[in-house]
């Protein structure tokens, strides 16, 4: 007989001002009963007093619903530092307290699964330095991984987790050898053809320049540099429900689809070594780095005239 399962890993729930979100994955995380919440906040903007509403609800909401045992560890900002300081500097800080632990931002619903999914993963994985990060999204439902999970190069951060030797280690908010990797074209190899790579150039140059407000590409980054991997189940955990909404921070346009929940059981087939799945990988670019996207990006300026 299988035994249950128990929650040992620390989450940590990344929150702002979204309340009717963050009660949907507060509650996953309550049923889920985690020994250690850490919970990160913004402060709200100035001159908008109605977030400063928002802002306390969503903090209230959250404390006042722990109700198992559990140690709560607050980390709220006194003034607002925006979606790339206040996260990448909220993960630094939890990992200064954890070895590893699973994150949630306030729009990422996970199944049950998926805790007991990250908490082997983390296990198993954990003295592994290739591996950086374990992924509780499945961006390709069409296609089919051939084991439990793949390894790639690219992993989604929809309801994530990690270790301190990966983040810690290696993370770079700066993007500072950019430049360097740039001109060396390192990472050319990675994508299957010209239009690809010159849509990830595009966009790193600009969160290297500092003209996008977000940390989530720095950590892709970091991963592609130096040549590790994360890990991606073969059912979708996480469905997010921040998507298409004025208050979405970078998918207000819906033009990225929402998977549905995907099936996934235990026990956990490991695989026998760390191996890249290629074929993957060609899906991936083909889908977020492909014409695909060009064309979306066009029809999305063409609405907004």
């Amino acid at each position: 007989m299988e035994e249950q399962f128990v929650m040992k890993t620390a989450v940590a729930m990344i929150i702002f001002n979204r309340p009717d979100t963050t009660k949907e994955v507060f509650e996953a995380i309550r049923q889920a009963k985690p020994p250690k919440l850490y919970i990160i906040s913004d402060a709200p903007r100035e001159g908008r007093g109605e977030e400063k509403k928002k802002v306390a609800e969503t903090r209230g909401y959250v404390e006042s619903h722990i109700d198992w045992e559990c140690e709560v560890i607050k980390n709220y900002a006194e003034s607002n530092m925006g979606c790339k300081k206040r996260v990448a500097s909220g993960i630094s800080w939890l990992f200064e307290h954890e070895e590893a632990a699973i994150i949630l931002e306030d729009d990422c619903v996970p199944k049950q699964e998926f805790f007991r999914y990250c908490q082997e993963m983390l296990e198993k994985y954990k003295d592994d330095e290739s591996v950086y990060m374990v992924s509780g999204t499945n961006d390709l439902p069409g296609y089919t991984i051939k084991g439990d999970y793949a390894f790639s190069h690219f992993a989604s951060i929809w309801g994530w987790a990690s270790w301190r030797r990966a983040w810690s280690k290696h993370y770079d908010i700066k993007m500072s050898e950019w430049p360097k990797v740039r001109e060396e074209k390192k990472l050319r190899s990675l994508f299957s053809n010209a239009l690809q790579y010159r849509l990830f150039v595009r966009d790193a140059d600009k969160i290297h320049a500092g003209l996008v407000d977000t940390w989530d590409l720095q950590w892709v980054f970091t991963i592609l540099n130096n040549n590790g991997v994360g890990i991606t189940p073969k059912g979708n955990l996480i469905h997010n429900i921040g998507c298409g909404r004025e208050d979405a921070t970078h998918t207000k346009d819906n033009s990225r689809e929402v998977s549905e929940y995907g099936e996934f059981s235990f026990p956990i087939t490991f695989a026998d070594k760390v191996e890249v799945d290629k074929e993957y990988e060609k899906h991936y670019t083909k889908k977020f780095y492909g014409i695909k996207r060009v064309l979306n990006a066009a029809i999305q300026k063409v609405l907004k005239k």
